[in-house]
């Protein structure tokens, strides 16, 4: 990636529509039309010489979730890689980076390192640095488990760590009391280390009144920023899904509480992708989220998930396709790529095809789909609208 305006924290990638450009300091990502890249000095793209400026397919993803291990002492109960051992085909050192060559020449902006546990893998901070060499922002997920004096102060490589926190005493039904006081240790090792910090909280019933609670703490430690990620029926959570799922009722009244709370304790809260058909469910005007890059389903698109052996699926929580991150510049742009994702909603069923945010919840997640109904293609049975739906179909019959 080139630097532009001279400034070295500024990247861009062209695109049919215009392009995006990403600064480093302060972080933002951002998609921009041609005649702002123009602007910005930069020369003409051939991918400017057609008239459809949708935004539509991306040259690249922006975001790769990559699982740079499987191994993880921790073995938490509802694990979506239901991790623990670790890969038999793991990419070594080397591999590793290669595959970091293939990312970043595809103009891939961001990289979350997960796992299992990135921090049982050796050569996690050598890979990190390697991926600022190749101008990806490497960003990470951990639990707490090993951060140490020693180890702090080289997290700075990151352009976030998100800790696991998921409730507080007996509310955190996920992880529980034990290893919230070690992330909180971690926590405070790295906010005293200057690193951006922040919280990755996965909601389910029975923490579902935790939220407020999660606000607190994240005010409390001067944290960045919240992110409340869904429950998803992957890995272990299989087979807690059907019992600890959020209900109707919680995924209503998700939206407001998250607003209020974030108004009141001024900190950034942040949904996952699979979250978006709770926010539409409260009618927010479709220019306000299109302005906000507000986005439900972008499996193979805007992000991918990538596996500790190299192999690719449109998004962490849905099975591999086959492809291996080697494979990626060859096949990406192949219309047939990942086509059930990207081509949803050509054939989306009601009330989906019915629904003014369509083109941007593209019918909510379709992993939790798969596993409910057994069907990649059908609309996400979490989502009020679809609920109510078919609540009126049934009574109809």
């Amino acid at each position: 990636m080139i630097p532009f305006k001279n400034n070295k924290d500024l990247e861009y990638r062209y695109e049919k529509f215009g392009g995006i450009i990403s600064s480093q300091e302060p972080p933002f990502l951002a998609y921009v039309d041609r005649d702002y890249m123009r602007e910005l000095g930069l020369e003409e793209s051939a991918l400017w010489k057609k008239d459809n400026e949708d935004i539509g397919l991306l040259s690249a993803p922006t975001e790769v979730h990559f699982a740079i291990t499987n191994k993880c002492s921790v073995r938490c109960p509802h694990c979506y890689m239901a991790s623990g051992d670790k890969d038999e085909n793991e990419l070594d050192t080397p591999s590793f980076k290669r595959a970091l060559d293939v990312l970043a020449s595809m103009k891939v902006f961001h990289i979350a390192l997960g796992g299992g546990d990135a921090l049982e893998r050796e050569d996690l901070f050598e890979i990190a640095d390697y991926a600022r060499e190749k101008g990806i922002v490497p960003n990470l997920t951990v639990s707490g488990v090993g951060i140490n004096e020693n180890n702090a102060e080289k997290m700075r490589v990151f352009g976030q760590v998100n800790f696991s926190i998921d409730g507080f005493g007996e509310k955190s039904i996920f992880r529980g009391q034990e290893m919230n006081d070690i992330a909180d240790r971690g926590i405070d090792l790295l906010i005293g280390a200057g690193v951006p910090t922040g919280i990755n909280c996965v909601l389910g019933n029975r923490n579902f009144d935790e939220i407020e609670e999660v606000f607190k703490y994240a005010v409390d430690k001067k944290l960045n920023e919240i992110e409340f990620l869904r429950l998803k029926p992957s890995g272990r959570g299989e087979g807690m899904y059907a019992s600890e799922c959020t209900t109707y009722e919680q995924n209503i009244a998700l939206f407001p509480k998250l607003s209020e709370y974030s108004e009141k304790y001024k900190i950034t809260a942040k949904i996952d992708c699979s979250f978006v058909p709770m926010l539409c469910y409260h009618s927010p005007p479709v220019e306000l989220l299109e302005t906000m890059a507000t986005y439900g389903c972008e499996a193979g698109n805007i992000l991918l998930g990538i596996k500790s052996d190299g192999s690719v699926s449109g998004c962490s929580f849905l099975k591999s396709d086959g492809l291996s991150v080697f494979d990626l510049p060859a096949v990406f742009s192949n219309p047939a790529t990942f086509a059930n994702a990207r081509d949803w909603t050509d054939t989306a069923p009601e009330p989906c095809i019915s629904c003014k945010y369509l083109d941007i919840c593209k019918g909510g997640c379709h992993g939790v789909a798969e596993y409910v109904s057994g069907s990649f293609s059908d609309p996400d049975p979490g989502c009020p609208y679809v609920i109510e739906y078919q609540n009126k179909e049934n009574n109809e019959r």
